[in-house]
């Protein structure tokens, strides 16, 4: 199945991706870097696929999109006082 090309698929893609360069060059914040890394673990049959179950991006770049495709699974990026809170509630560890 194509995905429909959308402004916003589009935009998705050049974030996700510039987002996974960054990444690579050490340029995440510690923060954002552990929330790619839930996303992840939450998403192995997508990173195995190579694309999102959900909405049909690929992955792994679709991981470091600040936006959720699928908040019933994991919510947006979030600044780094709301993911240490949101850590805490979901019993998270470091």
């Amino acid at each position: 199945m194509l995905k429909k090309v959308t402004l916003k698929n589009v935009s998705a893609f050049i974030e996700g991706n510039t987002k996974q360069v960054l990444a690579g060059m050490g340029l995440q914040p510690e923060h954002v870097k552990e929330q790619i890394l839930y996303r992840a673990s939450l998403c192995s049959s997508c990173i195995t696929a190579g694309k999102c179950e959900k909405c049909g991006c690929s992955v792994p770049g679709k991981l470091y999109v600040a936006k959720s495709c699928n908040p019933d699974k994991f919510p947006d990026l979030m600044n780094n006082t709301e993911w240490e809170e949101f850590k805490k509630r979901n019993l998270l560890n470091d």
